[in-house]
């Protein structure tokens, strides 16, 4: 096991894939620098969630940095070669790996059909509505967090949120987010994307 505090490097973008990771406490962000210098975060993951498989078997490197989000937070960690001859000879454990890399596959392949040309109040609805379903409907991130998930500024978020409260869809706190009726934020989530 190995204890990270909050906004440490766990790895870094384009390191070489050593292993594999699985969150035990704490929240893990997954961020990506695009060639501009600009970076998004394409997922947060929490207890019982496996990090580091991208680049496992090709060794392409991690497509992205990991950050504790907690303090603390616990990770456990399987050695690259001891996680291959795992998949290779418990079929268990390769059927479970699959599954992972499967429904990962399945969430972005949603995330980015249902995101698409939509106004940032429908985004951020999707997005909480997905990380409540984890989270237990409490999300604990900051305002700049969500701007790096959805891909915009803070202030936006501070004002679509502001938005989402007024609706009685959320409670803002400092750091966090109630989810106070998550049927109806899913059914924003849903919502057909408007007519230009």
């Amino acid at each position: 096991m190995r204890r990270f505090s909050a906004g440490e490097i766990i790895f870094h973008q384009g390191s070489e894939t050593t292993g594999l990771w699985i969150v035990l406490q704490g929240r893990v962000a997954i961020e990506h620098v695009g060639a501009q210098g600009n970076w998004t975060t394409s997922g947060i993951w929490v207890a019982g969630d496996v990090i580091g498989i991208a680049g496992l078997w090709d060794r392409s490197g991690y497509p992205g940095s990991a950050r504790a989000l907690d303090t603390p937070t616990e990770l456990g960690w399987m050695d690259r070669q001891e996680a291959l001859a795992l998949h290779q000879s418990v079929p268990a454990f390769a059927m479970t790996i699959s599954q992972l890399l499967a429904e990962r596959l399945r969430v972005v392949q949603e995330s980015i059909a249902s995101r698409q040309g939509r106004p940032i109040l429908f985004q951020l609805a999707i997005v909480l509505s997905m990380l409540g379903r984890k989270t237990a409907s409490h999300v604990r991130l900051t305002h700049e967090d969500l701007a790096h998930l959805i891909g915009t500024r803070r202030e936006t978020i501070s004002r679509v949120l502001q938005e989402l409260q007024r609706m009685a869809l959320i409670e803002v706190g400092y750091g966090d987010i109630v989810i106070k009726d998550p049927d109806r934020l899913e059914a924003l989530a849903l919502e057909p994307p408007p007519r230009s």
